[in-house]
């Protein structure tokens, strides 16, 4: 490796009592891709953190240029090229795209909006980011919208160092192909990349070197030529082996029609087609993967199975035979919900860990019959529960804003999955920012409640995902349903109906 760019020695970092760097070195070079893997809590967002000014280390030394440099903020590391993608995406929900945009190149004060505008196209045309129509608010967008957004942010000003949290985790293959691309144009002009991510084929296809991350502390570092996936999958784990339990026959399982679609449309405020006449059945032992790019109408249509009636929304949704028109009804009738965002959907930050798990009325009304709550009783359940989740720290009370991102999705899978009397299933992205052996852990739950007879529903824009857990798909598009040929079409034709391209 040539003179590093940035070169970090004995980092610390604990968040209260949760240790989540220690004494790890790390280093990027300019015109490289730096790898950084590693296990959910591992310790690889705080890395990023500590090198993008987010956080201040308790102990260790950065060196920016070959000169000691301590962030006091993430202006100032982005003040001296380093920008960063994030998993949870720091936008303003209620600016449009082009003004989150113009947040990041700091053009404040009056802005003639038409200009700004068309500006922003221009740099997503030339960046081969699709942001679509740069006037739309975010809070109106989809989660891989949004995600193309926080990327474009980034790019406003190629950067000497670009850190990226987990960037490909809402995007489908064609998108992917584009952003490794252009990393690709980036570093061939001598910006450094260093790359967070568990996905073992994006290590293969990209990375120069790589650093793996367990429990906090460096296992491993070097050419990324000289590890091939199985090498890197023991250090990010161990020595676990797969636990994934392959699927029974479906045909053989699948029973009467547990969750319905009749018609469902959707205009949003600014009259545009969200749904367009949807409709679908999930069947009783049956796994229905809904596959798409997001912002095709995914978000929508799980509000809509969800039981929300949101102004604009037309169409009938049924569980168990009997019309849904409310959240509370859905659930009260057996069914689970998986949201895309878990922050803003599936927790309150704030809360410990214990309530999380209690953030649904039929979980308060089990805990408390009589209106008492017995908060010792529910931390032991809760503790029982994340243990089972393998949710990192496995403490009740912590709160939920203390766990990594990938904690905090197997906290909500803990709530949604483990509840009895599960009829249906709606998970959005289930796997989202989940490692390995989570993500095999998630889908042998998802197979095990359907071979109990639950009817699953999943949108998924991860292939790898739809060919593990598939007993049919169908291809969302643009607000409308896509019924492939066959139950289950080839990976190629999947992908290619994705994109909106006929098979």
């Amino acid at each position: 490796m040539s003179a590093p760019l940035l070169e970090a020695t004995g980092l610390r970092k604990r968040f209260g009592p949760v240790t989540a760097l220690e004494g790890v070195d790390f280093a990027c070079a300019a015109g490289e891709v730096h790898a950084l893997l590693g296990e959910n809590g591992a310790g690889k967002s705080t890395l990023a953190s500590l090198i993008t000014g987010l956080v201040r280390p308790d102990g260790g030394e950065m060196r920016w240029r070959g000169e000691s440099a301590v962030w006091r903020s993430a202006g100032q590391a982005r003040g001296e090229g380093i920008s960063m993608v994030h998993q949870h995406f720091m936008l303003v929900p209620t600016l449009s795209i082009a003004e989150n945009v113009a947040l990041a190149r700091r053009d404040l004060g009056l802005l003639d909006r038409e200009r700004l505008h068309a500006e922003v196209r221009t740099l997503a045309a030339e960046r081969r980011v699709d942001i679509g129509d740069p006037s739309r608010r975010i809070e109106d967008l989809a989660v891989g919208e949004q995600q193309r957004v926080e990327i474009l942010k980034a790019l406003v000003v190629p950067p000497a160092l670009l850190v990226l949290d987990e960037p490909t985790a809402v995007l489908v293959p064609s998108e992917v192909r584009d952003l490794f691309s252009l990393l690709r144009s980036l570093v061939d002009g001598g910006t450094a990349i260093v790359i967070v991510t568990h996905k073992l084929a994006e290590v293969e296809a990209l990375a120069d070197r790589v650093t793996v991350l367990r429990r906090g502390r460096l296992v491993g570092t070097g050419p990324a030529s000289d590890f091939d996936a199985s090498a890197l999958a023991r250090l990010m784990v161990g020595e676990r082996t797969r636990t994934s339990v392959a699927g029974g026959d479906a045909a053989a399982r699948a029973g009467a029609v547990v969750l319905e679609a009749r018609g469902l449309s959707w205009t949003d405020r600014s009259g545009g087609r969200r749904l367009d006449d949807v409709s679908l059945a999930v069947r009783e032992g049956e796994i229905l993967v809904v596959a798409g790019v997001e912002g095709n109408g995914q978000s929508e249509l799980a509000a809509a199975l969800a039981g929300e009636r949101a102004e604009g929304l037309e169409g009938e949704v049924k569980l168990c035979g009997r019309s849904i028109a409310s959240p509370a009804e859905a659930r009260a009738a057996g069914l689970a919900v998986v949201p895309a965002d878990r922050r803003r959907d599936g927790l309150v930050s704030e809360l410990a860990l214990w309530e999380n798990l209690l953030l649904a009325r039929d979980r308060i009304e089990s805990a408390a019959p009589r209106g008492w709550l017995r908060p010792s009783e529910q931390r032991a359940s809760a503790r029982a529960s994340l243990e089972e989740f393998h949710v990192r720290p496995a403490d009740p009370d912590l709160p939920a804003a203390a766990l990594s991102g990938g904690n905090q999705q197997r906290l909500v899978l803990a709530r949604e999955l483990s509840r009895e009397g599960l009829r249906a299933v709606v998970a959005a992205t289930p796997t989202r920012g989940l490692d390995l052996v989570a993500t095999e852990g998630v889908h042998d739950r998802i197979r095990g409640l359907a071979r109990g007879g639950a009817a699953v529903l999943v949108f998924s824009t991860d292939l790898d995902e739809v060919e593990a857990l598939a007993d049919r798909i169908l291809v969302l598009f643009r607000g409308r349903i896509v019924v492939p040929e066959a139950a289950r079409p080839e990976r190629a034709v999947v992908g290619r109906l994705m994109a909106g391209v006929a098979a």
